[in-house]
């Protein structure tokens, strides 16, 4: 289904994103900044979005060792947000938040990261959480990484584990776990996206 072209861009969108990013993630001196609250046996009860709304998480994937959420996409504030990026570009910026369920899985993103010496890889007995914010581009099925953090048990973000390096991968160069997230994802944005646009044209 093809969206209509909003009357006036949101000017404010890139402005409010960076504002967003740097209050939700880089946390360094400041303390650490919440961003999951703890839900039943460890699961993210709710989670802290880039528009600075607390929502329930969906879970989109699965196995022993992790399952990955996203944030409600359904609210006006994300909606808004992404809309016009959306209608633009076919991209939008989405959180991914990890839950460990063994700090197997936990050590082997460490690693993956660089950060594979004894004091971080023994941190993951009190890491539960990964968090990932990044531009998704379902048309060319790839992401441009944008920040991405531990978050220990009470749901707090671990600043020295802060990776702010922006990094783009196609998406078949991702884990069987992501790929099967981004795509429920991405048909789960599509579907909200074409009601948001219709109500926005219908108050036209």
């Amino acid at each position: 289904m093809q969206l209509h072209s909003p009357k006036s861009a949101n000017r404010n969108t890139c402005r409010s994103g960076i504002i967003a990013l740097v209050l939700v993630f880089l946390a360094s001196t400041m303390g650490a900044q919440q961003v999951v609250q703890r839900g039943t046996f460890g699961h993210p009860g709710a989670v802290f979005d880039e528009t600075e709304q607390w929502t329930t998480p969906l879970a989109l994937a699965e196995d022993h060792d992790v399952v990955i959420y996203m944030p409600d996409t359904s609210t006006p504030q994300w909606l808004q947000r992404n809309y016009d990026r959306y209608l633009n570009k076919g991209t939008y910026i989405l959180s991914l938040f990890t839950f460990y369920r063994t700090p197997a899985a936990c050590r082997a993103n460490h690693i993956a990261w660089g950060l594979g010496d004894a004091a971080h890889l023994n941190a993951c007995i009190d890491i539960a959480y990964r968090v990932r914010r990044a531009l998704i581009d379902p048309v060319s099925r790839s992401i441009t990484l944008e920040v991405a953090a531990m978050v220990d048990q009470n749901g707090n973000i671990q600043p020295s584990t802060l990776q702010e390096d922006h990094v783009f991968r196609t998406w078949d160069q991702l884990d069987t776990d992501t790929q099967a997230a981004l795509k429920k994802a991405d048909d789960l944005i599509s579907h909200q996206m074409k009601i948001y646009d219709a109500r926005q044209q219908s108050l036209r």
